[in-house]
């Protein structure tokens, strides 16, 4: 099954990603696209997944407080 395609704001939001991360090799993280096009992260990761180029992409750094510790993990399967 074939996906819809992308609208035309997401198209050129997809050239945006290419025109900045093409010249870098690709090492770069959603958050750096996220700053440098001025665009909300959760729009980029969206276009990148659409196109396929999460891959490419280099992994952001976590952030500290984000997420679940290993204490969090283990009172969940206790």
């Amino acid at each position: 099954m074939r996906r819809a395609p992308l609208t035309p704001c997401a198209e050129a939001l997809a050239y945006r990603i290419w025109g900045y991360a093409k010249p870098r090799a690709w090492d770069v993280s959603i958050g750096d696209l996220a700053l440098a096009l001025d665009v909300d992260r959760r729009r980029i990761g969206i276009v990148c997944a659409r196109k396929g180029w999460t891959t490419r992409l280099r992994a952001s750094p976590p952030t500290p407080g984000a997420g679940a510790s290993f204490e969090d993990l283990h009172d969940l399967l206790v």
